[in-house]
């Protein structure tokens, strides 16, 4: 899977968990949260199959519940809440380019999942 995470303070005007990558990478975050919508899983941890920033690192697990576990974010794909998200990932995976915003469970920071905006570039001159 081709996506890059990472967390970065005051990036666009609030703290960000960042996961960028191509139309297939975020094809395929869709595709596994698919599976794990259906399976017994609690979390599914993103960042393990997520190249991680080296300057910005963080841990980010897709839950079914809200409440707050551990470390790391939670971002809520829990079955009823798994058909937003995976609609607006597709609307990603067809535009090109672009990104959506997503909330994370008991944080003030944002998720923010991009497509074609951050390239390997700007990841290695931020410490990717």
């Amino acid at each position: 899977m081709n996506l890059k995470l990472g967390f970065f303070p005051q990036f666009k005007g609030a703290d960000t968990v960042l996961i960028a990558g191509d139309p297939d990478g975020v094809a395929q975050l869709s595709s596994a949260l698919g599976f794990f919508a259906v399976s017994s899983q609690d979390e599914l941890p993103i960042h393990g199959f997520a190249s991680i920033s080296h300057a910005h690192p963080t841990e980010l697990y897709a839950s079914r519940s809200e409440q707050p576990s551990g470390s790391g974010f939670r971002w809520l794909c829990s079955p009823t809440a798994l058909p937003t998200v995976q609609d607006k990932l597709a609307a990603l995976v067809t535009s090109g380019k672009g990104h959506q915003f997503f909330n994370l469970v008991a944080s003030p920071a944002q998720l923010i999942v991009s497509v074609g905006e951050y390239s390997q570039s700007w990841w290695h001159t931020h410490g990717g």
